[in-house]
C-alpha cells in the first residue's frame, strides 16, 4: 500500500509558479528547522524529518507544504522527548483563542 506521500507516477495537477510572501510562521519553521538541524546544534537530521513527513496522515499530507513541515517536526520533537504533546496543544489553544479575541 502506497503511503501519501509516495506520489511518483501520478499526475500531480498544475503548478503554482506565482511569487507569493511567505506567512511570518512559514518562515519561523523554516528558521527552526534550519537552526535545529545545523552542523552546531545537529538535534535533528534529514533523514529523520523525511521518515516523520513520510509517516504522517492523508489529511495532514494534504494540507499543504508548510502545515505537513510544521507537523513533522513536532512529531520528532516529542518523539525526542524534547517536546510534550500536552504541551503542544495547550500552546495551540491558546493562540486560537487569541486568533478568535483579537484575530491575530
Amino acid at each position: 500500500m502506497r503511503g501519501p506521500h509516495d506520489i511518483g507516477g501520478e499526475a500531480a495537477g498544475p503548478v503554482d509558479t506565482s511569487l507569493h510572501e511567505p506567512e511570518p510562521w512559514q518562515k519561523l519553521v523554516t528558521a527552526l528547522s534550519g537552526v535545529l538541524g545545523s552542523g552546531r546544534h545537529n538535534i535533528i537530521c534529514t533523514d529523520e524529518t523525511r521518515r516523520t513527513r513520510e509517516a504522517l496522515d492523508q489529511e495532514t499530507y494534504d494540507a499543504g507544504y508548510f502545515e505537513r513541515h510544521t507537523q513533522s517536526l513536532a512529531d520528532l520533537l516529542v518523539e525526542k522527548g524534547l517536546l510534550e504533546p500536552e504541551a503542544i496543544t495547550r500552546r495551540m489553544a491558546e493562540i486560537e483563542k487569541r486568533i478568535n479575541e483579537f484575530g491575530r
